[in-house]
């Protein structure tokens, strides 16, 4: 049976086979590797801190019995000394991940031209330059993106349950709704981006002079497919946003209107500080869960064109 271009219905393709390789690609570079993913853990472990200082901050304020200009200067001090430190972290954080996404993409274009079996001419072309930058981000969601899910959601958790826990079960039910309603965009996105690689091989292979129209051609294809990809990502990001106030006015309802108990009667200024600061990072992750899935529908026709090349033909 011929094979298709269609990536989305190969079957002799396994999720997890395709894990394996991800995973050796990634373990080309163990030092890299393993330096990624303990400076995403470090900064999404420090960086919930901040509610921790807005909390003891306003808290302290509050209560009064000291001069606030006479304390204020070591507030200064100390919330400089963090952002100082964070800046620190995601610099140092920015540069070992650029370096080690730049030896993926590098060893993604080797592990191709190992596995493409003939020369294909234009098409290789195609795949190295195009299809291992689109595949790359598939890689970023095992080394980078998943730990800081994990690191930031947990911190943000932890934080919450040594200084508010009585506001954990309102956080969790004003995150919710913005993160189901971000799946839905998945299936399109894969397949726009599966449109953008086909049509990239067109453009490659349209550039003698007797093919200008064909190359026109093609690139106004391609900028109606960069159009409808850009547009389901806004879309999603732009629902998730709004839904994100749904989330909060459903807290808000079950607190005020029916009373059962969700949010403290008996609730402090910092603790409103410590929750709206929470409830910020704590969306950020999960959140970050929806756009990693529709990362990975984006990135899993160009890791299958790259990774597995002779399962899938022009």
């Amino acid at each position: 049976m011929k094979k298709t271009d269609n990536v989305s219905h190969i079957a002799t393709n396994s999720i997890l086979s395709l894990f394996q390789d991800m995973l050796r690609v990634m373990l080309s570079y163990p030092k890299w590797f393993a330096a990624a993913i303990l400076s995403t853990i470090i900064v999404a472990a420090v960086e919930p801190s901040i509610a921790g200082l807005g909390k003891v901050t306003v808290d302290n304020f509050k209560k009064g019995g000291s001069d606030i200009y006479a304390s204020l200067p070591n507030y200064i001090v100390m919330f400089a000394a963090y952002f100082f430190l964070m800046g620190l972290l995601k610099f140092g954080d920015k540069v070992i991940d650029k370096t080690y996404e730049t030896l993926l993409i590098i060893t993604l274009q080797r592990t191709y031209l190992q596995r493409r079996g003939a020369e294909r001419g234009i098409e290789d072309v195609s795949r190295i330059l195009y299809d291992c930058n689109r595949a790359k981000p598939g890689l970023d969601i095992l080394h980078k993106d998943s730990w800081r899910i994990v690191s930031l959601t947990i911190s943000v958790i932890i934080w919450q349950l040594n200084l508010a826990p009585e506001l954990l079960p309102a956080l969790f039910i004003a995150v919710l709704p913005p993160v189901l309603i971000g799946f839905f965009f998945g299936p399109f996105l894969q397949k726009a981006s599966l449109n953008m690689m086909k049509i990239q091989e067109n453009i490659a292979a349209s550039t003698a002079d007797d093919k200008r129209n064909e190359l026109f051609a093609h690139q106004k294809l391609f900028l109606r497919q960069v159009m409808r990809l850009e547009s389901f990502k806004g879309a999603s990001e732009i629902l998730i946003d709004l839904v994100s106030w749904f989330g909060i006015l459903v807290v808000a309802v079950m607190a005020f209107v029916f009373d059962i108990g969700i949010v403290p009667k008996d609730i402090q200024a910092g603790d409103l500080v410590l929750f709206w600061t929470n409830l910020n990072l704590l969306a950020k992750p999960l959140n970050d869960i929806v756009k990693v899935y529709n990362k990975a529908r984006e990135s899993y026709p160009a890791l299958i064109r790259v990774l597995r090349p002779q399962e899938v033909q022009s």
